[in-house]
């Protein structure tokens, strides 16, 4: 089931990562995976955030890297 997250995760990733070469591929997907690591440290994304704050920030993260994979398993098989 596609919900809004996952299809957002869809055209983030498979929507502007179409018509690129292997190294632009190579160099989006290194940029969002960088992206996806720096959020997961939220101590320093959000030093003086809340406990909650930060673990909803976390969450969240690991909400999208869940979408990325069920979306890329999708597109391959």
């Amino acid at each position: 089931m596609l919900t809004p997250l996952h299809i957002l995760v869809q055209q983030l990733l498979l929507g502007r990562t179409e018509d690129l070469s292997a190294p632009q591929l190579a160099a989006f997907v290194d940029g969002w995976s960088s992206l996806l690591d720096l959020l997961e440290r939220t101590e320093v994304c959000l030093p003086d955030g809340s406990p909650e704050l930060r673990e909803g920030l976390f969450a969240l993260v690991q909400r999208i890297r869940r979408a990325q994979e069920e979306i890329l398993d999708d597109s391959q098989g």
